[in-house]
This record gives C-alpha cells, sequence and structure tokens, in this order.
C-alpha cells in the first residue's frame, strides 16, 4: 500500500513537473511575443515618423507651388503687355521703314 502511494505522489510530481516545464514554454513564447511586438512597433515608429515628415514636407511643397503659381500669373500678364508692346514698336518701325522708302523711290 505504501507503494502504491509513493507511485501516486510520484506521478502527480512528474505530472505537475510536466505542467510546469509546459508553463515555462508558454511563458517563454509569450516572451518571445512580446519582444516581437516590441520591434515591430518600433519599426513602425521609424515608418510612421518618416510619413509625418513626408506630410510636413509636402505642406511646405504646396505653400511654395501656391506662391510661385500667383509669380506665374503675375508674369504672365506682364509678359503678354511686353509682347503687345514690341509688335506696336515693329509695326511701327515698319511702317516708318516703307514710307522712308516710298519716299525716297517716288
Amino acid at each position: 500500500m505504501d507503494s502504491n502511494i509513493t507511485k501516486q505522489a510520484m506521478n502527480e510530481i512528474e505530472t505537475r513537473h510536466t505542467e510546469i516545464i509546459k508553463l515555462e514554454n508558454s511563458i517563454r513564447e509569450l516572451h518571445d511575443m512580446f519582444v516581437d511586438m516590441a520591434m515591430l512597433v518600433e519599426s513602425q515608429g521609424e515608418l510612421v515618423n518618416n510619413i509625418e515628415k513626408n506630410v510636413m514636407s509636402s505642406v511646405d511643397y504646396v505653400e511654395r507651388a501656391k506662391e510661385e503659381t500667383k509669380k506665374a500669373v503675375s508674369l504672365k500678364g506682364k509678359s503678354r503687355r511686353k509682347m503687345l508692346f514690341i509688335g506696336i514698336c515693329l509695326a511701327v518701325t515698319l511702317a516708318i521703314l516703307l514710307i522712308s522708302l516710298a519716299a525716297t523711290l517716288s
């Protein structure tokens, strides 16, 4: 009877030991998962920071583009006026040349 109790106690101890080993393995796996999650969060944080930096840069580019567009519209109007002025000057010069040429030929 003593040997039965001893065997039963031994079986319980072995079962507990096996369960403790399984628990240790589960805790190790859980620890590894948390380490992996921490690494992912860190790498995602870098990506988020990079995205944030790019968004801030794009805001600056948009502001500069607005200013440049206004400047381009202004220069376009000035360019038209200058081209019109040059055309009038050429027409007047051509008219003067034609009149002087006609006067010298007649």
